[in-house]
């Protein structure tokens, strides 16, 4: 078994008190006893640490990319109203070839 005499007994007293940490223990009890269904216990948490971290890249791959939208939107708007490349880019932290990038882009959609 996966757990030691000691913390067996801790676990117990747990469980008594608390019903889902008296479900935890049942199910450890029952993959610790049996070689499948623990290999099957943790090639189904494997799977789910992988769904984790594929949904955390895609969330700062879409935060990235708004970001990079919003940027692009503000800079448009600031053009637009009369304000100059070179002012925008020191604001924005640009090159001014990225506004002009970024300009040139709008009028290619």
């Amino acid at each position: 078994m996966f757990i030691a005499a000691e913390s067996k007994e801790v676990m117990e007293l747990l469980a008594n008190k608390n019903n889902d940490i008296a479900d935890a223990f049942n199910l450890l009890k029952i993959i610790s006893n049996d070689q499948k269904a623990r290999m099957a216990y943790e090639a189904r948490e494997a799977e789910l640490m992988d769904q984790r971290t594929w949904l955390n890249s895609a969330f700062r791959k879409g935060e990235a990319i708004g970001i990079k939208k919003a940027k692009a939107d503000m800079i448009l708007k600031l053009l637009s109203k009369g304000m100059g490349a070179s002012e925008i880019a020191d604001i924005a932290g640009l090159d001014v070839a990225e506004i002009s990038n970024i300009q040139n882009d709008n009028r290619k959609q």
